[in-house]
C-alpha cells in the first residue's frame, strides 16, 4: 500500500479563464501552482495507473475517514492531472449530503447526479465541460435517501454507460466513518484512495476506515496525505499493515530555499 503525499502553498497568484477561474478556490491546480504540488499529484496519477493497468475505463473512488480532510480538492486535482495527460476524465460528486465540487469549481450544482438517478435529467444536461479538460457531474439536489440512490441499480447502470465515453471516472464520495454511502459504491469502482489530513485524522480513525473497506473486499490503492509539511528526504518505513510500505517524496523544497542551496554550491 503506497502513501501519496501532497502539500500546498497558497501564496501564488491566480490565473483567470474566460468562463471560470479554476484557481479561485485555493489549492486547485493551475499553471502557477508550485512544482512540488503538481508533481505530487502526477505521482499519485502514476501510482493509480499502474495499480489498474488493464481496465478500459478506470473508476477511482476518493474518500476519507472523516470530514475536512481534503478529499474533494484531491478529487478535482487528480482529475486535472489525468486530463493533462490527454485522458478523457469525468469527475462525479457523489457526496449527496454535503456536496462541494460545484462550489469549488464555480459551476451550477443543479441539475446533477441525483436528478439523473430519479429520471429528471439526461446526462447531456448535467455534464459540465471545463476549460482544463475535465468533465464534471455535480451532486444535484440533495435527496432524502442518498445512500439508497448511490447503491441503486440505476447508479450501476449509469456508471456502466459512462464507461463508454471516458478513460477515467473519479467519484468524490462521503467520508467512510461518517455515513455508509461510499461503501455502496465499492462494487462499481476499480479501487479507492483514502485522503488523510495531518493533525485531523488519527490512527484509530484510519484503522476504522481501512477495516470497513477491507470487509467489503475493496481494493485500497493507498493514502493521500494532505496538509503535510514539506518533506525534504525520501524515506521508507514499514507500517502497521504487514508487508506494505509507505513512501515519501522529496518535492517539498521551497523555491527560495532551492535558490540559496544552488548559490552555496556555486561558491
Amino acid at each position: 500500500m503506497s502513501i501519496f503525499t501532497n502539500y500546498f502553498n497558497d501564496k501564488k497568484k491566480r490565473r483567470k479563464t474566460d468562463k471560470m477561474d479554476i484557481g479561485k478556490e485555493k489549492y486547485i491546480l493551475r499553471d502557477t501552482s508550485p512544482f512540488h504540488v503538481t508533481e505530487a499529484y502526477k505521482m499519485l496519477r502514476t501510482n493509480i495507473m499502474f495499480s489498474i493497468p488493464d481496465e478500459k475505463c478506470r473508476k477511482i473512488m476518493i474518500s476519507s475517514p472523516n470530514q475536512h480532510e481534503g478529499k474533494s480538492i484531491t478529487s478535482i486535482n487528480l482529475g486535472i492531472v489525468f486530463a493533462q495527460n490527454n485522458a478523457k476524465v469525468l469527475l462525479i460528486d457523489c457526496d449527496l449530503r454535503l456536496p462541494t465540487i460545484a462550489k469549488k469549481l464555480e459551476i451550477s450544482s443543479v441539475p446533477g447526479l441525483s436528478n439523473m438517478l430519479i429520471g429528471l435529467s439526461e446526462k447531456e444536461a448535467v455534464i459540465h465541460h471545463l476549460e482544463n479538460g475535465l468533465d464534471v457531474i455535480p451532486a444535484g439536489e440533495i435527496p432524502p435517501n442518498p445512500s439508497e440512490l448511490l447503491g441503486s441499480a440505476k447508479m450501476k447502470t449509469l456508471i456502466q454507460g459512462l464507461e463508454e465515453d471516458y478513460d477515467y471516472i473519479i467519484l468524490d464520495t462521503p467520508p467512510v466513518n461518517v455515513v455508509s454511502d461510499s461503501l455502496n459504491l465499492l462494487s462499481m469502482v476499480s479501487g479507492v484512495a483514502l485522503v488523510i489530513r495531518c493533525n485531523v485524522a488519527n490512527q484509530e480513525s484510519v484503522d476504522t476506515a481501512v477495516n470497513k473497506l477491507k470487509l467489503t473486499g475493496a481494493k485500497i490503492f493507498g493514502f493521500v496525505v494532505t496538509g503535510a509539511d514539506s518533506i525534504q528526504k525520501r524515506y521508507y518505513k514499514k507500517n502497521g499493515y504487514g508487508k506494505e510500505y509507505s513512501y515519501g517524496y522529496g518535492y517539498g523544497y521551497d523555491s527560495a530555499v532551492q535558490k540559496k542551496e544552488t548559490e552555496k554550491r556555486k561558491t
